[in-house]
């Protein structure tokens, strides 16, 4: 019986600490079910949208930050959520996954209510393109990643042109 209880309590703590080590907060959860559920429709109407010169083939990196993380209106600081995206070379979503992917080269960083706002959208793809075009989503080189980030530099700068 006291082996059953030590396996216990490790068992727990062990799961208690990888839940820290992801840093996520608790409403990244229901953020990543939201957009899975979303998939679909947007896949649907990916190749309807004209993302210009613009192409997320791979895998992106997604910081999603929330100010209000306690909903009370007031800019707390808030919390940042870490996803990985993998896009085809139409970009369609094949994959919407927690945590970061060390060989993306490229990172996407919105805020949380953009995201939801383009997941509940009639039409999501069209959302997506809006809120890149409108720098509610910024897209650039991830860290270490030098000709990516030159590359998003130019295209963020000159992107009213082709959005």
């Amino acid at each position: 019986m006291t082996l059953a209880v030590v396996m216990l309590v490790v068992s727990s703590s062990v799961g208690a600490v990888a839940a820290q080590e992801t840093g996520d907060p608790d409403w990244a959860d229901d953020l990543e079910t939201t957009v899975n559920e979303m998939l679909p429709a947007y896949n649907e109407r990916a190749g309807d949208i004209n993302l210009g010169p613009i192409s997320l083939a791979g895998t992106t990196n997604v910081y999603v930050h929330d100010a209000d993380s306690d909903g009370d209106g007031i800019d707390d600081g808030g919390d940042t959520a870490t996803f990985r995206i993998t896009m085809d070379s139409q970009n369609r979503i094949t994959a919407f996954e927690r945590g970061t992917s060390d060989d993306a080269a490229r990172k996407l960083t919105t805020d949380r209510a953009t995201l939801e706002r383009i997941a509940t959208a009639d039409n999501p793809a069209a959302a997506f393109r809006t809120a890149v075009a409108n720098d509610d989503i910024v897209i650039s080189g991830e860290s270490g990643h030098f000709v990516e980030s030159l590359k998003w530099t130019i295209l963020n700068a000159f992107k009213g042109l082709f959005l």
